[in-house]
């Protein structure tokens, strides 16, 4: 009985235009401008920031689950390990956005991320300390630190994890209700467990 509420009340509310679908409209009401509370959390959301794109985030949350399990559920050291071989696998297999540039970036980000989680005790730390910085600092960070992370791109992670308030559009029913961007937790151990664009579903394989 709760669970049909929460769908009739999805389903009723005014939300921002790209949440067409009701796994789009979930991800918008529960997640997006919401931070990741583990270090697993915060890689996946860079990581599947940068196989959106040319591609549409519903093509990306339809694969989510499929990308957790080919992703070792996107614990960074899990995702550091991979192998050439492995790789291929990952390209051979047609649950997942088969992109050999996005996966070799994946892997790069995730070595990244222990080398960052090292350096600051957590990941989340890390993302802690961009959120101190300005709009334009956080972004411009986010395209230095990590593979495959353009400027559009990087607008998308800190939407998509509350680094910077989401836009959320007039009429929406957060666009009155998110007035700041929520802070980030710093997790103290170590490594643990954008407004998405419009439909372009060619380069889904």
């Amino acid at each position: 009985m709760h669970s049909d509420s929460q769908s009739t009340n999805r389903s009723t509310r005014p939300r921002c235009a790209w949440a067409t679908t009701e796994l789009l409209a979930q991800y918008h009401d529960e997640e997006w401008g919401h931070p990741p509370t583990t270090d697993a959390g915060w890689l996946e959301m860079v990581i599947l920031e940068t196989f959106q794109a040319g591609l549409s985030w519903r093509v990306v949350l339809e694969k989510r689950s499929a990308m957790r399990e080919a992703f070792g559920q996107f614990h960074p050291h899990r995702v550091a390990e991979l192998t050439d071989e492995d790789v291929e696998h990952l390209l051979a297999n047609p649950r997942l956005i088969r992109n050999r540039r996005k996966i070799e970036a994946a892997i790069a980000n995730a070595r990244i991320a222990l080398r960052l989680a090292h350096e600051a005790g957590s990941l989340s730390r890390f993302f802690a300390g961009l959120q101190e910085l300005p709009e334009e600092a956080i972004y411009q960070r986010l395209q230095s630190t990590f593979v495959g992370v353009g400027s559009i791109t990087a607008q998308s992670i800190a939407y998509a994890t509350g680094l910077v308030t989401p836009p959320h559009e007039n009429g929406c029913w957060l666009a009155s209700v998110v007035v700041d961007a929520p802070r980030v937790e710093q997790q103290g151990d170590g490594v643990q467990a954008s407004q998405p664009d419009d439909d372009v579903d060619n380069a889904a394989d």
